[in-house]
């Protein structure tokens, strides 16, 4: 029994010792390299606990996540000999950590060396297109170009590029105000042209409207115009069927109408001794047809 105890002891001590150097660990964020006097011995890509030979392998552990390779902003000619302020990153990851040590070796240089590819292939791009294409319409179509452009220059070093943004794409500060203000008034220009087409639709459209309406209110007057003598022909047609069958009473009931215009509350009106109008008033008798003067 003693002698199983020291044994243990003895091979915990010795996995105290030797287990860091025996083993080594490579998580699901990273992958690793194993050099043997600066030999690669052994690339792991996948986690788990690893064997390595104690004091003599060296561990060396990479990003297995994406990479981000941000380039600083820089002002670039465009195809039209216009600048524009360009700031553009990519995204990216290690593929294979052997050749990835051998050529780059650190995360710091292999960012270094993509941002000099991604804006070299970037300069060539925005030289090949126009300003205002590059702002309004073409920035998908350059980054498709510089992604599948940069892809086989970074898979030298071991990096597989994912994708390539443009952050931003503006104006020089020198000429941005500039450009703004002929932005504003090509967009003025534009709309006044379209409210003077407005107008000009409008008036159309209410002349026209106009027109209609004089031509009907034109026919509904004549109209009227054509009824109203209709019925005033009716009327003298009334009249003088009334006048002949009963001259008399036609004249007595003018002249009650008359009457009744002429005189007023508390009026005083002289009657000449010989008017016609007035005999209904003069006496009695003058209710009968009027005499031959006898």
């Amino acid at each position: 029994m003693k002698f199983i105890a020291v044994l243990l002891v003895v091979g915990a001590l010795i996995a105290g010792i030797l287990g860091p150097q025996l083993f080594f660990v490579v998580d699901e964020k990273q992958v690793a390299i194993v050099t043997r006097f600066g030999e690669v011995q052994q690339q792991v890509k996948r986690s788990g606990i690893y064997i390595k030979t104690p004091f003599v392998d060296n561990v060396t552990y990479f990003e297995k996540r994406l990479l981000i390779f941000d380039a600083p902003p820089d002002s670039l000619l465009t195809k039209d000999k216009k600048r524009l302020i360009i700031d553009v990153y990519a995204r990216g990851r290690i593929v294979n950590p052997k050749l990835f040590r051998e050529t780059v070796r650190t995360e710091n240089q292999a960012a270094s060396r993509a941002v000099d590819i991604i804006s070299s292939e970037m300069r060539a791009e925005i030289a090949g297109d126009n300003q205002a294409e590059i702002i309004t319409t073409s920035r998908e179509p350059i980054m498709n170009r510089i992604l599948e452009n940069s892809k086989p220059q970074l898979a030298k070093f071991g990096i597989e590029l994912i994708d390539v943004r443009i952050k931003r794409a503006d104006f020089p500060v020198e000429i941005a105000d500039s450009v703004y203000l002929r932005m504003q008034a090509e967009r003025k220009r534009k709309a006044d042209k379209e409210r003077a087409e407005g107008a000009e639709i409008d008036a159309s459209v209410r002349a026209e409207v106009d027109k209609e309406a004089t031509i009907i209110v034109a026919n509904a007057e004549k109209e009227a115009n054509i009824l109203r003598g209709e019925g005033e022909a009716r009327a003298i047609e009334i009249f003088a069927e009334a006048i002949g069958q009963d001259l008399e009473f036609y004249t007595f009931r003018r002249s009650l109408e008359a009457y009744g215009n002429i005189f007023a509350e508390k009026s005083t009106i002289v009657i000449p001794a010989d008017s016609d109008l007035f005999q209904y008033l003069q006496s009695p008798a003058g209710l009968t047809a009027p005499s031959d003067g006898n």
